[in-house]
């Protein structure tokens, strides 16, 4: 896997879906917001260009937030004191993609007010925040009606939703979005398309008039991987940094095996894309301070699943949606999701397996803190006796135990 095709737009479009599982029951806003805005460029006439840059930057520009509780926030409130902080840190992690280089100043300003915006900011850079925002409020309008309503009803209480609005023109919002989208809602399929059952298909119809394929090598991939690690990570203060700890050691230990260089990247990939499903898990599930709950440890056990269909989305025709979805397989049978035996178990996911588990027993968690070197290695002496773990690489682990305890602390 020395060098990847991907498609940005397609890729943007999985990225967005990882970002939606951080709504929880609402699973699908970065992909409206998207949406919305291409539709609503369409109609005032923006060149194709414009109009597909418009629609990755709609789907990415939640990149921010990864808490449950900030993406409560945002939704409850039409201006909230808290949200420029997910903009700057939405902004930081697609500046460091270069391929998703190009829409960070747009995200920095999408929850700034159109009469606030800085007169030094290029004019479609402000424009284009600023139908984000537009976007993103209306959308959010259009979900708190959708609670207690059909979707028939919002075709008929369309203009009641739109005109929630309507005090903010001049202030939050440039006035001629409005405007705008006063004519596109008379459209019934401008709403229907935001419906579960069509909203894909009409970002891919609308992906595909566009060409968005790139060829990557390592350096890229491994930034895309650093920058959906970060925010996954950010989700928790007990998750910080342990995607890259678990990248840097399936990469040590794949070469303590003799992997080759661009095995032991594809591993570190890997690594860092592991715990991409956890955005869907609830922050307090993952901040209980003591033993999870029946219901909260089916919670915590989706996450393999969602990791996997995320990635699938990236790097389809690779290895990695397969690895990250059976890293919490055990050789006997015991793991999940599968319920996996040795057998069905390649290497790769066992040293994927061994990382996590290493990393996770060094960290601090709700429940208890960092281990010791010696603590660690005697649960993992009892998992391996138990046949839970390779034992030959584990028999690695422990013979570089020192460097490795270094890197995953």
């Amino acid at each position: 896997m020395d060098l990847l095709e991907l498609d940005i737009g397609r890729a943007a479009h999985a990225v967005t879906k990882a970002l939606d599982y951080v709504g929880i029951d609402d699973k699908s806003h970065g992909r409206r917001v998207g949406l919305i805005c291409h539709r609503m460029a369409h109609h005032l006439g923006w060149a194709q260009d414009r109009r597909h840059f418009i629609l990755i930057a709609g789907m990415l520009h939640d990149c921010g937030v990864s808490s449950t509780a900030i993406h409560q926030k945002l939704c409850d409130t039409m201006e909230w004191d808290g949200a420029e902080e997910h903009c700057l840190r939405g902004e930081a992690f697609l500046s460091s993609f270069s391929p998703f280089r190009t829409y960070a100043p747009v995200i920095r300003y999408h929850h700034t007010r159109w009469e606030d915006l800085p007169t030094s900011l290029p004019a479609p850079i402000a424009k284009a925040a600023n139908l984000i925002f537009y976007a993103d409020r209306l959308d959010v309008a259009q979900v708190t009606f959708r609670q207690d309503h059909s979707v028939h009803d919002l075709l008929l209480e369309r203009q009641t939703i739109l005109d929630s609005l309507q005090p903010y023109c001049g202030s939050l919002f440039d006035p001629t979005l409005h405007k705008a989208a006063q004519a596109l809602i008379q459209r019934d399929s401008f709403w229907l398309e935001l419906q579960d059952d069509y909203l894909d298909e009409a970002i891919f119809e609308t992906l595909d008039d566009c060409n968005h394929r790139t060829h990557l090598g390592f350096p890229e991939l491994e930034a895309l991987g650093e920058l959906v690690s970060k925010i996954v990570d950010a989700k928790s203060p007990f998750t910080h940094a342990h995607s890259l700890r678990v990248a840097d050691l399936a990469y040590s230990l794949a070469g303590y095996l003799g992997y080759d260089e661009p095995q032991k990247r594809t591993l570190r990939l890997a690594g860092l894309l592991h715990d991409v499903g956890k955005l869907r898990t609830p922050d307090a599930v993952l901040e209980k301070p003591n033993k999870l709950s029946p219901k909260e440890r089916a919670q915590m056990k989706c996450h393999p699943m969602d990791s996997k269909h995320v990635l699938k989305g990236i790097f389809p025709n690779t290895p990695l949606p397969k690895w990250v979805s059976a890293h919490h397989e055990k050789l006997n049978g015991s793991g999940y999701p599968y319920g996996w035996r040795a057998e069905q178990i390649d290497q790769p996911t066992r040293i994927l397996t061994i990382a996590d588990i290493f990393q996770a027993l060094a960290q601090d968690r709700p429940y208890r803190g960092r281990l010791s070197l010696p603590q660690i290695l005697s649960i993992m002496d009892t998992m391996a006796a138990q046949g839970e773990i390779d034992p030959t690489l584990y028999s690695t682990l422990k013979q570089n135990a020192a460097p490795l305890f270094h890197i995953a602390t």
